[in-house]
C-alpha cells in the first residue's frame, strides 16, 4: 500500500531515478530554472527596492557659494589659473560647501604615491 501513496512523491520533490528518460529530465531541468530566474529576479527588485529607499533618503546637495582661493595664498609655484579652479571645484564637490583654500603647496617630485609604497613594501621585508 506504500508503495501505491509514495509512488508520486520522487516525482513531486523532484527526483530523478538512477537513469532517466528524457521525458523526466527536461521538466526536471525546467523546473531549475524556473526556480533560479525567480530567485534572480527577485533579488533585483529587491535591490531596486533598496536603490529607490536610499535616493529618498539621501540629502539633495546643497547648492552655496563655490570655494574660492584666499587671496593671501601661499603658491610656491605659479600654478595655471584653471588647476586652482579645479582644485577649488574639487573643494566644493568633496566637502559640500563653501571652504576657503588656505594653501596650494606642490608636492615636491621626490615624495610621489610610487616611492611611498616602495617605501612601504621595502620597510616590510626583513633583512636576511
Amino acid at each position: 500500500m506504500q508503495s501505491t501513496i509514495l509512488a508520486g512523491v520522487p516525482h513531486l520533490l523532484g527526483v530523478l531515478s538512477a537513469h532517466p528518460r528524457l521525458s523526466e529530465s527536461i521538466p526536471y531541468q525546467l523546473t531549475g530554472l524556473a526556480v533560479v530566474f525567480i530567485a534572480l529576479g527577485l533579488i533585483w527588485v529587491s535591490m531596486e527596492i533598496l536603490g529607490l529607499f536610499f535616493k529618498q533618503t539621501a540629502k539633495a546637495p546643497v547648492q552655496s557659494e563655490p570655494a574660492t582661493v584666499a587671496a593671501a595664498a601661499p603658491v610656491s609655484v605659479d600654478l595655471p589659473p584653471e588647476l586652482i579652479a579645479v582644485i577649488a571645484a574639487t573643494v566644493q564637490v568633496s566637502f559640500g560647501g563653501p571652504h576657503r583654500i588656505q594653501a596650494i603647496i606642490p608636492v615636491p617630485s621626490g615624495q610621489d604615491w610610487a616611492s611611498e609604497g616602495r617605501r612601504q613594501i621595502f620597510a616590510s621585508h626583513q633583512v636576511r
